[in-house]
């Protein structure tokens, strides 16, 4: 099980042991007025950046256990996810029910009061930093950032280990990096210092970086032999394609950055128990297995995965107010490593 120690830089480090768990705040419609409140909605409205075969497979699942309910499903990453949400408020429709993307939309959301007061019963098995102390929503799973590298083209004792190892010369036009990130980029620059930090993203775009939009996009370049090693890439990216026999793998640097992927009900959801059911549904044991069996890292504790390496790992956190840099971050990243 994990255990979590909050430190001085306002990040978390994971590591093994045994975890605080998070308290309640708020008190729950009883189970069984909430399935009967469900039957009469009969619907579902599911917008997520999961991959639209495992959100499916979710609510496959769903649909199973409380088959009154059919679920729908918009998928979008990032941006796109949030620019649709926003243009349907602004034109006063309020479709969703639940949202599952990066912490930084559900940051934004909250923050324009667009999202409902609600804390499954599932959160106590979640350790604190995954469930918002007031109760709007609650991380599914995390995401740590990894060096993946296709296992034909580089020796795992050659993959790059540190920042300096990154900035080797025979790296220079061989690495792969999402150029729509900037979270790892807005870490490190606090951990360098900005001036350090800066000086050393400069060197390190001096690399000649392989920049692809997408890190499925990416990772599937580098199966297929497009260049060794992606900077920066999602663990649950990597081990899939590794699941189906494909010739990437991964290290970590230590400690691994990590992101992680709240899950949220709309304030004005037209489906509200429904929505209620599926969180409670994704949050539960067996919605955390179905999470682990796509190769990623559920934040339920005691949640078996088959990932190898992990109990070696330490994961940092970073803040979920991060977000409110986000843009300057953001418009930084792209013109060290896109502007030039």
């Amino acid at each position: 099980m994990l255990h979590l120690r909050k430190i001085k830089s306002a990040f978390f480090f994971l590591v093994l042991g045994l975890a605080e768990l998070s308290p309640s705040p708020l008190v729950a419609s009883s189970h069984e007025a909430v399935v009967e409140a469900a039957k009469s909605e009969r619907a579902l409205v599911f917008y997520t950046s999961m991959t639209v075969g495992q959100a499916q497979i979710m609510l496959n699942a769903f649909k199973s256990k409380y088959p009154f309910i059919e679920p729908q499903m918009f998928r979008a990453v990032g941006e796109r996810l949030l620019t649709k949400i926003m243009t349907e408020v602004q034109a006063g429709r309020y479709e969703f029910d639940v949202v599952q993307s990066a912490e930084t939309q559900a940051y934004f959301l909250k923050k324009k009061n667009l999202l409902m007061k609600y804390v499954s019963p599932e959160t106590k098995f979640l350790p604190k930093p995954f469930v918002d102390p007031q109760g709007y929503w609650a991380a599914v799973y995390i995401m740590p950032n990894v060096i993946a590298y296709n296992s034909q083209l580089a020796k795992r004792s050659e993959v790059p280990r540190t920042n300096d190892d990154l900035l080797n010369p025979k790296w220079k036009g061989k690495i792969g990096m999402d150029p729509t990130k900037p979270e790892w980029f807005a870490w490190m620059l606090k951990q360098m210092g900005e001036e350090k930090g800066l000086a050393y993203m400069k060197r390190l775009a001096a690399q000649d970086l392989r920049l692809h939009p997408g890190l499925s996009l990416l990772t599937n370049l580098l199966a297929s032999g497009e260049f060794p090693l992606v900077l920066n890439n999602y663990l649950h990216s990597v081990e899939e394609i590794k699941r189906k026999r494909g010739p990437v793998d991964w290290i970590a640097q230590d400690p691994v950055f990590t992101k992680f992927q709240p899950i949220e009900i709309g304030d004005k959801a037209p489906h509200p128990n429904a929505a209620k059911l599926f969180v409670d549904f994704v949050l539960s044991l067996e919605g955390q297995k179905i999470i682990a069996s796509f190769a990623r890292l559920p934040t339920r504790l005691g949640v078996h995965t088959e990932i190898a390496g992990l109990e070696k790992l330490r994961y940092v956190v970073d803040e979920f107010s991060s977000a409110d840099d986000f843009n300057k971050n953001y418009e930084l990243f792209q013109r060290i490593f896109i502007k030039g």
